[in-house]
């Protein structure tokens, strides 16, 4: 014969409880009334339901509770430890708990994490007592103590569809284990896979919220931003546009194409037709990006060849109040953005012709190569170093030059206060394990500085400043 029910040996329990108690056995309401309140008919039955299953108040079943509880104080419940093993060992576990443990022939399938934690504390024992760990219940599941942790995994799947788009159970186990409690992604999955409104695709995943806009997901606002430029593009193209805008995000998820595919198909505010994507209503990149944003856009739309070299870039950007900082970050970075080739750029989702393309870039070489570039560098008569160096097209866009060697090797990994007229005008930076040195777009501004200007740098290594002066050809002399 197989072994009783745990809900079985609790009743048998309950029984002789109430006979120790009362000296007579219960009636079969009243058993049913005390079994409802101990937990072993599912849930833990309030008060006000045990007595409306015996006909009496509420305060009369407290009285009978309080003799029959009393008598199962050290009592043992044979399957109890085995349970509570089973439970520690597949933990998290949704509840109802008998749902899992009647497949085991272990209880009814009614009988809920709340019950069974009850029964034990009613015999004056513990899950700790038992297994040497606790259980817990968090939500609707009942979770071994050490992966209270995992129960996060839905909020912290919240977070990472507004910060990222889509994410992975791997990637929310990083964010939730730690150093002495690294978890099982397999836990993960299991609390992830019960939550109707996370949507997937394959290891990917992505929370649909309801009524949050397109501002909860940064995929989503991502895309939108480039379909306003030109659209329908391809579901690569749009990767690549949320490449560029993660690199400057310095964001670490990413979602594949594929996976980023299906997010696409099932987004409410996309429609995808074969590989391309369009936005399930036309949007205006004036609405979506901005003014400044759409002055640029509007700058590269105008051009014939849908493309510029960066240097006219720059210039047309400058023409309509642009500054350098800002059209320097969109190059390297914007969503909206494609470089076509060295130093050619165009709007994500343009078809440029090659020849134009190639046209441009050897133009914009040349105008490069016909600059000078003349660097040096000198002692003056009070001991300072001074860097007299022509200003380039690079400089002024990028806000980023090169001191000399010998210069450079007294400066390396320090910060510089750029003076002009005995003014602070910008704090630069030199590399520790490069030549750069970075920071110098509010002296430009400030020096008014344009291409064909000579630039000197005169640096007084132990005030750690640069005396800066603009000039012309005499400067060389």
């Amino acid at each position: 014969m197989s072994n009783p029910i745990f809900e079985d040996e609790v009743d048998a329990l309950l029984i002789e409880a109430y006979e120790a108690a009362f000296k007579r056995q219960p009636t079969k309401q009243w058993l049913e009334a005390i079994a409802m309140r101990v937990g072993t008919k599912g849930g833990v039955a309030t008060l006000d339901e045990a007595a409306e299953v015996t006909g009496v108040t509420r305060e009369r079943v407290r009285q009978i509770m309080t003799k029959v509880e009393a008598q199962l104080k050290g009592v043992t419940i044979p399957r109890a430890q085995e349970i509570a093993e089973t439970l520690v060992a597949r933990s998290p576990v949704p509840e109802p708990v008998g749902g899992m443990l009647a497949r085991l022939g272990m209880t009814r399938p009614t009988l809920t994490g709340k019950a069974f934690l009850n029964i034990l504390k009613l015999t004056g024992t513990s899950a700790t007592t038992l297994v040497g760990t606790d259980l817990v219940r968090v939500d609707d599941w009942l979770v071994e103590e050490s992966e209270v942790p995992v129960m996060k995994a839905v909020f912290m799947a919240n977070k990472h569809t507004s910060a990222y788009g889509m994410t992975t159970p791997e990637e929310i186990r990083q964010a939730l284990a730690s150093p002495d409690n690294p978890l099982d992604v397999a836990d993960i999955w299991r609390v992830l896979k019960r939550e109707a409104n996370i949507k997937w695709a394959d290891e990917w995943l992505w929370v649909e919220k309801e009524n949050d806009g397109p501002h909860a997901n940064r995929l989503v606002n991502t895309a939108r931003s480039i379909l306003s430029v030109n659209s329908p593009q391809t579901v690569a193209s749009l990767h690549d546009g949320a490449r560029r805008v993660w690199r400057f995000r310095k964001l670490d998820v990413l979602p594949p194409t594929a996976a980023m595919k299906v997010f696409f198909e099932e987004s409410p505010y996309f429609v995808v037709e074969g590989d391309l994507v369009r936005p399930i209503k036309p949007l205006d990149y004036h609405d979506i990006l901005g003014s400044t944003t759409a002055t640029m856009i509007d700058v590269l739309k105008g051009s014939p060849y849908q493309v510029m070299d960066r240097q006219s870039l720059a210039e047309a950007c400058d023409d309509a109040g642009i500054s350098k900082s800002t059209y320097g970050v969109w190059t390297t970075y914007a969503e909206w953005m494609e470089r076509f080739g060295p130093s050619v750029w165009g709007l994500r989702g343009s078809s440029p012709n090659p020849a134009a393309v190639e046209a441009i870039r050897r133009a914009a070489t040349a105008r490069l190569k016909a600059e000078p570039r003349r660097k040096t560098w000198s002692w003056t008569v009070d001991g300072r170093l001074a860097q007299t160096m022509d200003v380039t097209t690079s400089f002024l866009n990028s806000g980023v030059m090169s001191f000399v060697p010998e210069v450079r090797s007294l400066l390396r990994g320090q910060s510089l206060e750029a003076m002009l007229n005995g003014r602070r005008v910008a704090t630069v930076k030199l590399g520790d394990d490069h030549s750069f040195c970075w920071g110098w777009h509010p002296a430009i501004r400030a020096m008014g500085l344009e291409r064909g200007d000579v630039l000197r740098i005169t640096v007084d290594v132990a005030a750690k400043t640069a005396e800066l002066q603009t000039g012309g050809q005499e400067l060389w002399n």
